[in-house]
């Protein structure tokens, strides 16, 4: 594959992930299904997809030979599909229900800034200046996102900044904890576990799989297709396949189209406009994720 095609697969997977928050934010106002059930039912319904793709690469027996020799590692994966997978989708549905998918999107990509200071607490160490930047860029942009410019309101709902912050924090989680379980099993194989766990997790709270047939309405039908099959399984495959051609750094700073897409999608789709320093901390949010890993490449160059 060419270096372009792997671009493009990055690319396809960003603006997937962008349309799959525009879907779920026009099949709330179509359906009487909260956000629990809509993370509960593609958790399931994405996880049967990929045991089907695991099947198809091979993987579905390399980790079930692999689990039968080391069964501690259900705890691993549990652990994964909770906080990694099923938290993540919850909150990240939740920002979106409390406000809209362009300000969530926006907001869970402070996750890198999340990371560094996370590695920073992690090896007690000071963060660079480059990472220091990073971080009050995030924080800047997330500002004058949520507040206009006008520190005594809020353009963007509390309740959507703390579910979309909860959701790049859990995220941050994701991208750190399952790095020893992807050396042991197919990516598809991990995630359609993780995904049936995160699922069978909710089912104390939620029994809305038994009743799936009521969320494929004539409204809402082209919202779950993109949810589940574009946003999340066309979305995955696609990442993972551009992954294998692409550097971290490159791969990373192509992702960011998904920020960008987001908000594209609301003013397409919801007619959603942005002040100007709105516009300004959407921004200075995508220049904290670029930052950090256009140094990287160049160190590398």
């Amino acid at each position: 594959m060419s270096h372009f095609s792997a671009v493009l697969l990055v690319l396809l997977a960003g603006t997937m992930w962008a349309a799959s928050g525009t879907a779920a934010q026009h099949f709330y106002t179509q359906s009487v299904h909260i956000p629990i059930e809509l993370t509960q039912v593609r958790l399931f319904l994405s996880s049967a997809l990929f045991f089907l793709l695991a099947w198809w690469s091979g993987g579905l027996r390399r980790g079930v030979r692999s689990l039968r020799r080391s069964p501690r590692l259900l705890v691993h994966l549990s652990i994964h599909g909770i906080l990694g997978i099923m938290i993540v989708q919850f909150s990240y549905f939740m920002g979106i229900a409390e406000g809209d998918a362009a300000a969530t999107t926006v907001i869970g990509y402070t996750s890198p800034a999340m990371m560094i200071l996370y590695l920073a607490v992690r090896w007690r160490r000071l963060p660079s200046a480059a990472e220091t930047g990073t971080v009050v860029v995030a924080v800047a942009g997330v500002f004058l996102l949520v507040t206009g410019g006008d520190v005594g309101r809020l353009s963007v709902p509390m309740a959507c900044i703390v579910w979309s912050l909860i959701s790049g924090a859990t995220f941050t989680f994701a991208m750190i904890y399952p790095v020893h379980l992807l050396r042991l099993f197919d990516r598809f194989f991990l995630l359609a576990v993780c995904m049936l766990i995160g699922g069978i997790a909710l089912l104390p709270m939620t029994q809305v799989i038994v009743d799936v047939g009521s969320f494929f309405t004539a409204e809402t039908w082209l919202d779950l297709l993109v949810i589940i099959g574009l946003g999340t399984i066309v979305a995955f495959f696609a990442f993972n396949l551009g992954l294998r051609w692409l550097s971290p750094e490159e791969t990373a700073i192509t992702a960011t189209i998904e920020p960008v897409a987001s908000v594209l999608f609301a003013w397409l789709v919801f007619d959603t406009h942005f002040a100007a320093l709105q516009i300004v901390g959407v921004v200075l949010v995508i220049a904290a994720i670029l930052t950090p890993n256009l140094l990287r490449k160049w160190e590398h160059t």
